[in-house]
């Protein structure tokens, strides 16, 4: 029996495949590259907003003709889309989401027990330390969704970081709704640095109403821990944050900011924005953009405001044109694009530590601390020696753009 996996959305999304697939191959299925030869596809979901919804369905669409015409016996989706139709659209029981034939839902909160198959490069991995939500922000599904906020134990985290670096993984990315809201990061943080053939840690969706100080020092005491964090604000205006639920003001930014920068130099500070947020003035947006301006993120996504059946906003005042949400994304994102470039152009002659994660005819490319995978920029190293995927170099800056550097392997 082999089984076929699509995976939509997040790395969150991507870690719960991953353990599927070891539970799937626990069961006895093999794990197929290729639909033709399934006898099950999995189709993981996303459905945090209407785009990634109306993807799932494309998506569950298309495997439904491999079933048609190959030797699919049984077409499942899991993840959030069966969760969405039961909670916002009242479906109880199996979902008959485009004809599918049965529901698995996400695996949730998972032990380091549970068998778990990779399926992103072998030298960097996602683990998940928490699941669902407690914050409540008024535009967003995910606790209706994904539920109220668990924690892993620290130890059941560690243990499965220790077998993964024993497998060859080099890059440990924590991840969850809300990275912050973990009860001691700090000390999972200490700890995880402390884990034989573990290189980098990195720190994504931390939440600003949760990052401590504590979080903070341990960040700039412990090497392996990347000079790196993401750190979703959404706006810069009390108003806005307000009506979003998001339990921290514009001065908690400014405070947060200027501690990270201090204390962690030569910190990459990556950000998120949601424009066209319902009651969103130009006055506000004005605001906003010079407030983006001033901070000088080194990463930044804008993302229009989305609105969903099921949250508190949906039924708000004030909601903004779909074309006025459209022009901000992009002015933003021109704005942003000159930040980058002058930032990037700072780093011309340091030399940064890379690693190396394909080969590109007589370059190298890989990803500094600066860089998450798949999200953020890349260093190009030019007329490299030959150096396999998954090994850190130093490179020597020579010229960078909006996004990528360019080096040379450091003597």
């Amino acid at each position: 029996m082999k089984v076929y996996f699509v995976s939509l959305g997040c790395p969150k999304n991507l870690s719960d495949t991953e353990v599927l697939m070891g539970k799937f191959a626990l069961g006895g299925y093999k794990i197929t590259l290729d639909p033709k030869e399934a006898d099950t596809i999995v189709v993981n979901t996303c459905a945090f907003l209407k785009a990634a919804r109306d993807e799932a369905i494309s998506v569950i669409k298309e495997m439904s003709e491999w079933k048609k015409k190959g030797k699919c016996r049984q077409l499942l989706a899991a993840g959030c889309l069966p969760r969405y139709y039961g909670a916002i659209e009242g479906a109880r029981g199996r979902v008959p989401v485009q004809g599918i034939d049965g529901i698995i839902y996400s695996i949730g909160l998972h032990e380091c027990s549970a068998p778990r198959i990779k399926a992103t490069q072998p030298w960097y991995a996602y683990v998940k330390i928490s699941e669902g939500c407690d914050n409540r922000c008024s535009y967003c599904l995910i606790p209706k969704i994904r539920g109220r906020l668990r924690h892993r134990k620290i130890q059941d985290i560690l243990s499965e970081v220790k077998a993964l670096a024993k497998r060859g993984v080099k890059e440990i990315i924590y991840i969850a709704q809300d990275t912050t809201a973990y009860p001691d990061l700090p000390k999972l943080l200490r700890s995880t640095a402390r884990i034989k053939g573990v290189h980098w840690i990195r720190v994504m969706y931390a939440h600003p109403a949760h990052l401590s100080r504590s979080t903070i020092k341990v960040m700039a005491e412990e090497k392996k821990i990347v000079k790196y964090i993401d750190l979703p604000i959404q706006h810069s205006e009390n108003t806005i944050l307000k009506a979003m639920g998001r339990k921290y003001n514009r001065n908690t930014i400014e405070i947060q900011l200027k501690l990270l920068r201090e204390e962690v130099p030569g910190i990459a500070i990556r950000t998120s924005v949601i424009v066209g947020f319902p009651g969103e003035t130009e006055r506000d947006f004005k605001n906003l953009k010079e407030f983006i301006k001033q901070a000088k993120f080194d990463r930044l996504g804008v993302f229009p405001y989305s609105r969903e059946k099921g949250t508190k906003a949906f039924n708000m005042k004030g909601q903004v044109p779909e074309k006025v949400k459209s022009r901000r994304v992009l002015d933003l994102m021109k704005l942003q694009a000159g930040i980058s470039r002058k930032t990037n152009a700072k780093l011309a002659g340091r030399t940064l530590e890379v690693l190396i994660e394909e080969k590109k005819g007589k370059d190298l490319v890989g990803r500094s601390y600066r860089d998450a995978p798949e999200i953020d920029g890349r260093v190009i190293v030019r007329n490299a020696k030959k150096v396999n995927p998954g090994v850190f170099i130093g490179s020597v800056i020579l010229a960078s753009g909006s996004y990528d550097l360019l080096g040379k392997t450091a003597i």
